[in-house]
């Protein structure tokens, strides 16, 4: 359920977010980026000294209109004129620290297995693992103008570099069928990333498209270099994403070079069947009804969602007023064709994939695709009171909506299921007389899914990640 974020990236119950966002500090190091003779111009898509900020589109929030103003925001945030370049749109959001919650499943090789009549619980070959997760983004300062020299005829450019780190911890709960665990101190990460994200100018070996890259080095022993093509303003759609059709994800497993061929279901696995106890071949063991949305279950992971886990990310978006969002995928293959799911034929990595020695013969990393999703999302938020002219309350909490349980039949609600964001409210220059106002303030919220193959065992096993994440720290914007 939806739960509030303090500064530390620490959650006030209900419970969502259990760990601080980790530091990231480069003590102040930046590229200064290519010379440039004075006839060569700067190309379009890395930095902007321009200042985004977000907005709606008139009339959209109504007779409560919240929105700050590009002053303002720099003085709440205490900007000034010598501020460093943001990188640009979509990126420009990915600043500060991000914090929420999602979900993770994962085919691991299974050794030494025992038979599967032994158990009853199917392919003895492989363990699925299930994760509720809560995991923190820090994004760090740009790196300045990064130089790349080009060669003959094409110009030098600067591409923007953005350094983050990302941390996921497991909180599963299977009393509760929630991810609510506790952190006790037994080790619950399950993932570190460092990485680095770069904005690369249009250039012939782009087709002269602004791309996207996400470099990272993940400690299993693989790093990845995924890239995909840099959406505008003018892409952003109205609404949610749909998590269901346009983008769902398949995480069932396939004969290796061939992803449009069979896909293997609960019918070959037992584990991917939420519903079936298995005691030996899923991670947690057992019986996970609880989580299951039959029966009285939470609905927190579902058959249904272990076969598409992005109706995780769909579940979060429920009841939220969304205007708007806009997505970018990047991904390791160097297949142009939309339509190729970028997967090698002989189930090799791909371009953009490095493995250490021991991967290879045990869980191959052939590929990686992640997409993410840039939302701008309308809060109801109540303001204390009274405000004189121009003061601000420096921290606000969203009010979020309720929402249907799976299974009830009752119209019984319960809260959000996404993470609750928190915002900074200045007065206008009339100030706020009423003790307390319920106002609608835009605000972001950033969406991911991510399928990493794993080849062992003559098949290609997808290694699924979602996450829904806020600002941890408060969002600044001003009442008229």
């Amino acid at each position: 359920m939806a739960g509030e974020i303090n500064r530390k990236g620490e959650v006030i119950p209900p419970r969502n977010i259990t760990k601080p966002a980790p530091i990231l500090d480069i003590h102040g190091f930046q590229w200064r980026g290519v010379e440039r003779p004075s006839s060569q111009t700067i190309p379009a898509g890395v930095g902007s000294s321009a200042q985004h900020v977000l907005g709606a589109a008139p009339g959209v929030l109504g007779d409560n209109k919240a929105i700050a103003s590009e002053a303002v925001m720099r003085g709440q945030l205490g900007l000034d004129a010598t501020r460093e370049p943001l990188l640009d749109y979509p990126l420009d959001v990915f600043t500060g620290s991000y914090a929420g919650n999602g979900f993770n499943m994962i085919f691991r090789p299974r050794p030494h297995f025992i038979k599967p009549a032994d158990t009853g619980d199917g392919n003895p070959d492989n363990t699925l693992q299930l994760n509720l997760t809560t995991e923190q983004w820090t994004f760090g300062p740009t790196l300045g103008e990064v130089p790349n020299r080009g060669t003959e005829s094409q110009d030098d450019i600067n591409l923007g570099g953005l350094p983050y780190l990302q941390t996921v911890q497991d909180v599963t709960n299977v009393a509760t069928g929630k991810g609510d665990k506790l952190p006790t101190n037994k080790p619950n990460g399950i993932h570190l990333e460092p990485g680095v994200f770069l904005m690369v100018p249009p250039s012939a070996a782009s087709d002269q498209k602004t791309t996207i890259v996400r470099m990272a080095s993940i400690p299993h022993g693989t790093t990845i270099n995924a890239q995909g093509i840099a959406p505008t303003k003018n892409d952003k759609q109205p609404g949610s994403p749909d998590f269901i059709n346009k983008h769902a994800a398949n995480a069932k497993p396939f004969i290796i070079g061939n992803p449009k061929g069979v896909r293997l279901d609960k019918g070959t696995f037992q584990s991917m069947d939420i519903d079936q106890p298995n005691k030996t071949l899923r991670v947690p063991e057992g019986d996970l009804s609880k989580f299951s949305d039959k029966n009285g279950g939470t609905g927190r992971i579902t058959t249904a969602m272990i076969e598409n886990p992005n109706l995780v990310l769909q579940k979060a978006n429920e009841g939220l007023k969304m205007v708007d969002h806009v997505a970018f995928t990047v991904r390791t293959s160097s297949a142009k064709d939309p339509g190729d799911p970028g997967f090698q034929a002989d189930g090799e990595e791909t371009p953009g994939i490095a493995n250490i020695a021991f991967l290879k013969p045990n869980a191959n990393v052939e590929f990686m695709t992640s997409t993410f999703f840039v939302e701008n999302v309308l809060y109801d938020v109540i303001v204390p009171g009274p405000l004189a002219p121009f003061e601000t309350v420096k921290e606000v909490w969203a009010t979020m909506p309720q929402v249907s349980v799976p299974g009830d039949t009752t119209g019984k609600l319960q809260p959000s299921l996404a993470p609750t964001p928190v915002f900074s409210i200045t007065a206008g220059p009339g100030g706020m007389p009423e003790a307390k106002k319920t106002i609608q303030v835009l605000g972001t919220q950033l969406q991911y899914t991510q399928a990493v193959s794993l080849n062992f065992a003559g098949l290609t096993w997808p290694h699924m990640s979602v996450a829904t994440i806020v600002p941890t720290t408060p969002q600044p914007r001003a009442m008229e």
